[in-house]
């Protein structure tokens, strides 16, 4: 699913959420357990690292937004690039 779809999709006026998951702000091990459910806490941040790394744009999108890699959580602003790029969790 891409970003357009999930603004347009049911429930984007109320909260944009769609089936469970919301464009919010997430703590970045809850946002990289919803990618990678069966993996643990540092498992999922790894592979969320690595996937933002192996997309260059987003990671640079990433950047030119004020992303602080070292923040323990995921702005709204970033949580809707990377599902823009990555597609919903």
């Amino acid at each position: 699913m891409n970003y357009m779809q999930l603004k347009a999709g049911p429930g984007a006026a109320s909260g944009e959420e769609k089936e469970g998951f919301s464009l919010k702000a997430y703590r970045k091990y809850e946002l990289a357990s919803l990618y990678f459910p069966q993996a643990g806490k540092k498992g999922a941040l790894q592979g969320l690292g690595r996937w933002i790394k192996q997309c260059a744009e987003l990671e640079q999108a990433l950047e030119r937004s004020g992303y602080q890699k070292n923040r323990k959580f995921f702005l709204k602003s970033e949580v809707e690039l990377i599902v823009r790029f990555l597609g919903e969790p």
